[in-house]
């Protein structure tokens, strides 16, 4: 027993001393980056006193709009700004292979058209990652009044982050799938 005792004696204090130093800091690593999600066209929202962004526009107009409604808005929003940069991607690299053809450069026709195809092979799959990871979240969930707003909620985040993926992907060499 006098051991342990005299163990945790000399762990608080060593965490004592530790607490009382006042030399220089380790550098901290930066705060997470947060998800800001665009906001959706919400009736009766303030539209002119908010900002474009919010990271939870349907929480910060709790008072005037309905989440169930507000989520499903917000989750077409995102769906439909997801669809056009990924049907604005395969246009550039339709553009490319055109352009491949008229100069009959074999090397960039492989190229662009293998993009192309992988590009519609992840999108695929990540829509199956998608609909399952959301399902996942909503399943706990089942049959309460809340499960929607979590599904919704899961769809807006997941969207996001696939967004991101597309703009870092193929928005390069000064190419913008906007």
């Amino acid at each position: 027993m006098p051991r342990i005792l005299t163990a945790f004696l000399l762990l608080c204090s060593s965490a004592l001393a530790a607490a009382q130093f006042t030399g220089p800091k380790a550098p901290q690593p930066p705060p997470p980056k947060q998800v800001v999600i665009p906001a959706p066209q919400i009736p009766g929202a303030n539209a002119q006193s908010a900002p474009e962004a919010w990271a939870d526009p349907c929480a910060a107009n709790a008072s005037t709009v309905s989440f169930d409604t507000c989520y499903a808005d917000l989750n077409r929003s995102t769906d439909q700004l997801l669809n056009t940069l990924y049907r604005n991607a395969i246009v550039a690299f339709e553009a490319d292979i055109a352009d491949a053809h008229k100069r009959s450069d074999q090397s960039q026709l492989s190229y662009d058209s293998t993009a192309l195809f992988d590009l519609k092979a992840a999108q695929d799959q990540w829509t199956k990652y998608r609909d399952l990871q959301c399902r996942a979240a909503g399943q706990q969930l089942e049959g309460g009044s809340i499960q929607p707003i979590v599904i919704n909620k899961c769809l807006i985040l997941v969207t996001h982050h696939r967004i991101d993926e597309m703009r870092a992907a193929y928005e390069i060499g000064g190419r913008s799938i906007e």
